[in-house]
């Protein structure tokens, strides 16, 4: 009728609320379970920015090494003193000796410049046995001696200076990137064997892949097997 108004009907407010707070909860529960999957996982969300502390071994030491350090390391006679590898330009790297740690664990050596040889595996240059070093990947800010590891093909040399000055030259066989519980499954075992048993064998190993945050590792390990050449 003339005069009245009548007026249009709204949807009331509480239902947009409603659907916003769905919609917030829906982007948090997403958020969490991205994060909790980097957590257990090591896989990085896709949408969530992680900080360079998140994504690598924070406890690696990242100081520097000085050319006096590298000229000043001295090991005993029949131990490796460095290693090189000039396909990787790695060239007179420290190599430290290392046991097993608490958890029976191969050590690795403090600094991310640094090798280690396990103290337990063959000496370099006593002609047969398996000698097995390791190095760090990468750390927080910078690349780890071993970064490049993957990389190494067949024919590819590796040289290792001992204490007494004797070098041992060795020749890649085999290259292979293994998920860590391969690596302890089997891929250990057959690091230690060697290659060719009439010849001294040399296993590198690093890490790679992913840093998992729950675990405290990288996901990966790289195996590298040579044998030693005349």
């Amino acid at each position: 009728m003339a005069g009245l108004y009548i007026e249009p009907k709204r949807r009331p407010k509480v239902i947009v609320y409603w659907l916003f707070g769905l919609a917030v909860t829906g982007l948090i529960g997403a958020g969490g379970w991205l994060l909790f999957v980097w957590y257990t996982t090591g896989m990085k969300p896709p949408v969530i920015p992680l900080p360079a502390v998140a994504l690598a071994n924070p406890s690696v030491d990242e100081t520097p090494i000085t050319k006096k350090q590298v000229n000043e390391h001295t090991v005993p006679a029949a131990h490796p003193r460095y290693i090189t590898i000039p396909a990787l330009g790695v060239e007179r790297v420290r190599v430290q000796a290392v046991g097993l740690t608490t958890t029976k664990d191969i050590d690795t050596p403090r600094n991310i410049g640094d090798t280690a040889w396990y103290d337990k595996s063959a000496p370099p240059g006593q002609g047969y046995g398996v000698v097995i070093i390791n190095g760090h990947n990468g750390g927080i800010s910078r690349n780890g001696v071993f970064v490049e590891l993957g990389k190494l093909a067949q024919g590819d040399e590796i040289s290792i200076e001992r204490g007494d000055g004797e070098i041992i030259r060795y020749e890649v066989v085999e290259n292979k990137t293994e998920s860590l519980s391969q690596a302890n499954k089997t891929g250990m075992k057959r690091l230690f064997m060697p290659y060719d048993k009439t010849k001294e064998g040399l296993g590198l190993i690093t890490c790679a892949g992913n840093w998992v945050p729950r675990d405290q590792v990288f996901d990966k390990r790289i195996l590298v097997r040579a044998v030693a050449v005349d």
